[in-house]
């Protein structure tokens, strides 16, 4: 017998179409909503009771089994309708939405921290500033500590962290002769508890002095905001040079690094003149120059009288003039002591300065022959500071 399709589905009443497989709402299978031919031109009747055939004319009505509803089939009892499967533009708003969650967290997080986000306004934590006025020397030049201070950020700082930053504020005064210039980056170091050292973030400010020049600097380190000041030492000098260790204390004892000055009185006679060894300075630089590592410079003052009746050249002190430490023979690295001497000249000056050993105290200046067939020299023992 044909079967057709009913107008509606059993289940939930949706209307079909030809074809179908399955109910586009409910899912009930095509096979569970099949009648009879025969039945379906019989008027429906309300889904509430069995429907009967009623037979036209005075015939008596026979005996005919009820028609069954669809959705009591044992069809429909059996079947079951397939799961909706998950969308997968669900699944793709979801990831979205956490991606979302995930981006927000991070900007506010990072504005937190103090790195510079779009949009976001960072706050200059609180200053604490402590005077320092200390004053060392390095290549010749006065630098003053004006002040260091703390936060846990510098908002002016490009590379400012957020857990604790130190800020030293130096001025720098060439009072030398000579162009003086460095870089901090490569001469200023922070010894912090422990001895680990740190270099700066941050320099405003590259030394470039003229002379008689004054330049103010700032110098920025990442130190944790529970590091006390008074627990850190400023390293200036580069690796391979004589460095300094500044306390960051308003009353650190700076004097060691200051030239120290040795009063003398050696004489001797060289080449008909008469030279007096007036005083020895031992310091950690000269001008435009700081010494090497485990060294310092030693400049001698000397003084010289020219009792002949012409004039005298000495010549170069670069090729007479030696200091003697031990076994270490020092030929002068700078000296402004004249190449000659005019007749009836005297208490002319002039200085020679060594590189010597920086624990040296026990010296000899030594004047050398000059001309192979001379035998006029000079010896000046002396000693100084330690």
């Amino acid at each position: 017998m044909a079967q057709v399709f009913p107008r509606n589905c059993p289940r939930c009443g949706t209307p079909t179409a030809e074809g179908m497989r399955f109910c586009a709402n409910c899912g009930l299978p095509a096979e569970a909503m099949l009648v009879p031919a025969a039945a379906s031109q019989m008027p429906q009747q309300p889904f509430s009771a069995p429907a009967q055939v009623r037979l036209s004319g005075a015939q008596a009505p026979t005996s005919s089994p009820a028609i069954t509803r669809e959705d009591q089939q044992p069809a429909w009892r059996a079947s079951s309708a397939p799961k909706k499967p998950v969308r997968r533009s669900a699944v793709v708003l979801l990831l979205v939405g956490l991606l979302l969650v995930l981006g927000v967290i991070f900007y506010i997080a990072a504005g937190l921290l103090g790195l510079k986000v779009p949009g976001f306004v960072a706050i200059q934590s609180t200053i604490t500033t402590t005077p320092m006025n200390t004053s060392f020397p390095y290549a010749g030049v006065n630098i003053t500590f004006v002040n260091a201070q703390q936060a846990q950020n510098f908002l002016d700082d490009p590379n400012t962290r957020s857990d604790g930053m130190l800020r030293l504020n130096l001025r720098a005064t060439n009072n030398t002769n000579v162009k003086v210039g460095w870089n901090y980056q490569d001469v200023a170091q922070l010894v912090l508890p422990g001895n680990s050292v740190v270099k700066p973030v941050y320099v405003k400010g590259q030394v470039d002095l003229a002379p008689g020049k004054t330049q103010n600097s700032v110098v920025d380190f990442a130190v944790p905001g529970s590091d006390t000041l008074t627990k850190l030492l400023l390293r200036f000098g580069a690796a391979n040079e004589a460095q300094l260790d500044i306390p960051l204390n308003a009353h650190a004892d700076l004097s060691v690094y200051q030239p120290q000055t040795t009063t003398l009185n050696g004489q001797a006679v060289y080449l008909g003149l008469n030279w007096t060894l007036k005083s020895a300075t031992a310091s950690p630089s000269l001008a435009g120059e700081q010494a090497a590592r485990g060294m310092r410079y030693v400049t001698l003052t000397i003084s010289v009288n020219n009792t002949l009746s012409q004039t005298v050249i000495s010549g170069s002190p670069y090729v007479y003039a030696r200091l003697k430490s031990g076994n270490m023979l020092a030929v002068p690295v700078d000296s402004s002591l004249p190449l000659s001497f005019q007749s009836g000249a005297s208490g002319v000056a002039g200085t020679l300065s060594f590189l010597v050993p920086q624990k040296s105290t026990a010296f000899s200046l030594i004047f050398l022959p000059q001309g192979q067939n001379s035998n006029d020299q000079a010896t000046f023992p002396f000693v100084i500071h330690a």
